[in-house]
């Protein structure tokens, strides 16, 4: 039996892509952990910072991912809890969030919180009144995620529907626990003829509204 002999060269470039690739892999755990632990820590604020639960935000991170979204906003960041979930699975398909804070002292500590996430590049978060704001963005926009201002959700509907891509997705929080607050709002989306809309729970206590734009025949 003939035996080849094993070269140096080509033996030393294998390990070397093993150890790249070991590494690779060590640094990816790493990032989770740190981003787990950061996302328990702020769970610890939910009540003060009004967070969605982490249920809802593992959700709002499957249905980006599921839906392909790329170009998303939010309005209301608070402290950056929700943004980190969506950031996270645009991340995964190569999309940016742009989310909406009116608090500066909230804005500011949603960017430190994206900053430890690693997000900082994938998320802008933009000071103001997201009345204002959301008049002053360019569309389209194929995931919008409202969670802010209730009561006066009729005019984010009204200013943001035709920035909303055909097959894009619009979501609005607490659709249960305060349906009544918004009325109007879930009126609209309800009988829009261009929407199809559901109420849904994860947490089987509050939950979202959630209309998707029909794309034409």
């Amino acid at each position: 039996m003939k035996v080849h002999p094993i070269h140096a060269a080509p033996l030393a470039a294998l390990v070397l892509a093993g150890a790249w690739l070991l590494r690779g892999a060590s640094a990816q755990e790493e990032r989770r952990k740190s981003v787990e632990k950061l996302l328990a820590e702020m769970e610890k604020l939910r009540g003060s910072r009004y967070n969605v639960a982490r249920e809802e935000g593992r959700f709002l991170n499957m249905l980006v991912k599921m839906t392909g979204s790329r170009r998303a906003l939010e309005l209301g960041t608070s402290n950056g809890y929700s943004a980190i979930w969506l950031g996270l699975a645009l991340e995964e398909i190569g999309g940016r969030l742009t989310t909406v804070e009116i608090s500066p002292e909230r804005a500011a500590e949603a960017r430190e919180n994206l900053a430890k996430a690693g997000l900082a590049d994938r998320v802008r978060v933009i000071e103001g009144d997201a009345h204002k704001v959301a008049r002053e963005l360019e569309g389209p926009f194929d995931f919008i995620f409202i969670d802010a201002d209730m009561g006066n959700d009729l005019d984010y509907f009204n200013v943001l529907m035709p920035k909303l891509s055909p097959g894009g997705v619009m979501l609005r929080h607490n659709a249960i626990r305060y349906a009544s607050t918004m009325r109007d709002f879930l009126e609209a989306v309800k009988r829009h003829p261009e929407l199809d809309t559901v109420i849904l729970s994860v947490t089987m206590d509050d939950g979202f509204s959630l209309s998707r734009r029909r794309k034409a025949p």
